[in-house]
């Protein structure tokens, strides 16, 4: 499920001609907050999605052929959603 939801959030930014990327440690990043939140498949895709959501409306006007989500990014994006 969690290549599901990589796969989904990668061609979303696809459609607009970005690369989505994540750093292996934003990887470790989001199983484990998963764990840490008991969630399942869903919330996995939950937290990928707080995630990603900014970036979704901030990076195509940007004008970027590719965007990596670090784990610093990761970091910040899910302390600022309401995702607990």
């Amino acid at each position: 499920e969690f290549r599901r939801v990589l796969f989904r959030s990668k061609k979303l930014f696809e459609m607009d001609g970005i690369k989505l990327e994540f750093t292996e440690e934003t990887y470790d990043f989001i199983v484990d907050k998963a764990v840490e939140y008991k969630l399942g498949a869903r919330g996995l895709r939950s937290i990928v999605e707080s995630i990603v959501m900014d970036a979704m409306f901030e990076v195509p006007a940007k004008k970027v052929d590719s965007f990596t989500v670090t784990l610093d990014y990761a970091k910040s994006q899910l302390e600022k959603s309401n995702l607990k």
